[in-house]
């Protein structure tokens, strides 16, 4: 009679492999549990300690904040330049602006929250214009043609910008829209918003920025 596992003789009528520590009682519990459907004690053990550690990273990276490369410009961070092109077909730079309260708005016309807070946009900086408040839209993904017939529609004179080449997205490291950013004068973020505001955030937020 030999080893199962190693192939080393045992001796007449053995159960026990000096070699390779192979033990028929191992062996019959093995079989017992695969007849049940359960795995090995120590092969439960493993699984179970597996899924703890996979549970774990999964926590430590949804509670950590994001730092660096992959979150938006916050609050007092200079503001990212970036060039996008208007409904005209003109080039324009955040920099043009330099010295004036922006207020920056991503978004798109197929974005439900976007059309809705669109009128409250257009109310305020009608409101702060004449005092040098400075909007730029920036739509994400649609043509010039798209965008001029929604606005047209909505009776939208906000001005608009189209982030052809995702470069604007890019160096605000958009991926939720609505997204909003308010710049002080300096060119500092005083204002992120991730999600639709309503007429009264979009006003206090504009009134600090004409105050500084």
């Amino acid at each position: 009679m030999v080893c199962p596992e190693c192939g080393t003789a045992l001796v007449q009528g053995g159960r026990y492999c000096h070699h390779c520590g192979w033990d028929t009682r191992f062996t019959a519990a093995a079989h017992k549990n695969a007849a049940v459907g359960r795995l090995p004690a120590w092969k439960r053990w493993v699984s179970g300690l597996s899924l703890g550690l996979m549970a774990a990273a999964l926590l430590l990276v949804l509670l950590v904040p994001r730092t660096g490369a992959d979150t938006v410009p916050q609050v007092g961070m200079p503001a990212p330049d970036f060039e996008a092109v208007s409904l005209d077909g003109e080039a324009v730079r955040l920099s043009d602006l330099a010295g004036q309260p922006v207020v920056i708005n991503f978004w798109a016309t197929w974005c439900p929250p976007c059309r809705k807070e669109m009128p409250d946009f257009q109310a305020v900086y009608d409101k702060y214009k004449a005092q040098g408040l400075q909007f730029y839209a920036v739509n994400v993904g649609e043509s010039r043609v798209a965008v001029r017939d929604f606005a047209e529609r909505l009776g939208i004179d906000l001005p608009i910008l189209i982030d052809t080449d995702e470069s604007a997205q890019r160096a605000y490291r958009i991926v939720p829209i609505p997204a909003t950013f308010f710049i002080d004068r300096e060119g500092v973020i005083r204002g992120v918003y991730q999600y639709q505001m309503s007429l009264i955030q979009i006003e206090a937020e504009v009134a600090r920025l004409m105050a500084r």
